[in-house]
């Protein structure tokens, strides 16, 4: 038995939240690819912990409470056995800071136990998710929590912010040096604001985030061709396109497909800036 449900935040959370999901499933499963994804990711398992195996072949068991950055390269799977009840809220790339005054560089490429980087909110955020099996009940739950964290004054947002925001919307389908340009700071600075405040250059981000939306297309769409879809993703041509998932997957788009299970929830794959 496998269920997967997701939904998209509400309104005043979405530019913050693409998508909460929650995963229950009894047994034993393929191992499932992570591909490279830009979100942080929130995840509490009440149930048995999942397996994450690493490139090096060795495992490792999640924690109650995870706390896992955005991934630029995929080096990691899931493997699934026993019952598994989970539920995670995907953060956009600067909502960690945003809302909990924590830089993305600090948790880029890494998973933490969440406790050790957002502290006992988070427990006690776990402690009332776990008395509750109902998905739209764990949203309101979480959703209340997050508006909270909104709610304290937080600053203006930063430059990098923008320029997150602009590479999100247009798909990461925009010219380094025209990005620096209408930030106001030239291209060495915006690197250097990128490296700063998310770990990763503006280069990979936008990389990564095509890469995203051309998987996120097949998810929404699997009856498209892999030519439209690298067509609409913007790439040059479908060999480029496979090319990039090797490089974010590890794996060709048919087999990666074949495998993602649910990696990308389908309230993620649809999120829109």
């Amino acid at each position: 038995m496998r269920t997967v449900q997701s939904a998209p935040a509400s309104p005043v959370l979405r530019p913050f939240v693409r998508a909460f999901a929650q995963r229950t499933l009894t047994g034993t499963f393929d191992p499932q690819p992570m591909p490279a994804f830009l979100e942080t990711v929130i995840h509490f398992d009440f149930g048995d912990p999942l397996r994450v195996q690493l490139q090096d072949g060795s495992c490792e068991s999640t924690r109650p409470m995870s706390l896992v950055g955005p991934h630029t390269h995929s080096v990691t799977s899931l493997r699934f056995e026993g019952t598994i009840d989970s539920f995670a809220i995907f953060l956009a790339p600067m909502a960690l800071w945003t809302l909990f005054r924590v830089p993305s560089r600090l948790v880029a490429e890494r998973h933490f136990d969440s406790r050790d980087v957002l502290g006992r909110p988070l427990e006690e955020l776990w402690n009332v998710l776990a008395e509750s099996t109902s998905f739209l009940e764990r949203i309101e739950l979480a959703e209340a929590f997050l508006y909270r964290q909104l709610c304290l004054d937080r600053g203006a947002p930063t430059a990098t912010s923008a320029a997150v925001s602009l590479l999100a919307r247009c798909d990461g389908r925009i010219a380094i040096t025209d990005l620096a340009w209408q930030m106001n700071l030239c291209v060495r600075e915006l690197e250097r604001a990128f490296i700063r405040e998310l770990g990763v250059t503006p280069k990979r981000f936008a990389r990564v985030a095509r890469f995203q939306s051309a998987l996120d297309a097949k998810v929404r769409c699997p009856e498209k061709s892999w030519l439209d879809i690298s067509v609409g993703a913007g790439y040059h041509d479908q060999m480029h396109l496979i090319h990039e998932f090797e490089t974010f997957c590890g794996l060709s788009p048919t087999v990666a497909m074949g495998r993602l299970g649910d990696s990308r929830p389908v309230a993620l794959a649809s999120w829109q800036a």
